[in-house]
């Protein structure tokens, strides 16, 4: 049976996390923001198919995503990364907030149908700012895995300094069999 997998987030991660699936026979969803990347992607990754498709994030695409996968078996939220300069409350919204809502609907969508992977993918940067989001999701993360939800996993993945194509493989990885054993981690891949 093939997985389906939902991948949301934007920048430059999108492109290898859905390549990093499709090499393993997936279905991919995408759901981003940004409709320019978004085409982006999908042209790189070859243009929509019935095995890769996305949606700009509005109010509805995540019910039509879920709708046309019928069943979700991995979520990966990666936020995209901002600028340096972008204020905390704005860090905190985009990278925080919304990846915290999409990851408790996912895993309700998941516990009420068998199970799933949840993987988070917390921004790089060495800046305070960063590490206050790193901060955040590993608590969120850490509160979800201890909640404990049957057949459910989740997890944190931190890329320190990592290569794109690094951090698709670990998330493929934390997605795939081996992540059965792991719930509530924050990983820091280098």
């Amino acid at each position: 049976m093939r997985k389906r997998v939902l991948i949301a987030g934007g920048g430059e991660l999108l492109e290898p996390l859905a390549r990093a699936f499709l090499e393993e026979g997936a279905t991919v969803a995408l759901l981003t923001p940004d409709a320019a990347g978004l085409a982006r992607t999908l042209d790189a990754l070859g243009g929509e198919r019935e095995d890769r498709f996305g949606h700009v994030a509005d109010a509805g695409a995540l019910d039509a995503l879920l709708g046309r996968l019928s069943r979700l078996d991995v979520l990966v939220c990666a936020p995209p990364p901002l600028a340096r300069h972008v204020p905390l409350a704005r860090r905190l919204s985009e990278q925080v907030a919304e990846p915290s809502a999409l990851l408790q609907i996912a895993r309700a969508w998941m516990h009420s149908r068998g199970g799933g992977r949840l993987v988070a993918v917390a921004p790089d940067g060495d800046s305070q700012a960063a590490s206050m989001v790193r901060e955040a999701l590993a608590a969120l993360v850490r509160r979800l895995g201890d909640a404990g939800s049957a057949g459910v996993r989740i997890n944190l993945l931190c890329p320190r300094g990592a290569s794109r194509s690094a951090v698709a493989d670990c998330a493929r990885f934390l997605a795939g069999g081996a992540g059965r054993a792991l719930n509530g981690q924050v990983l820091t891949l280098t």
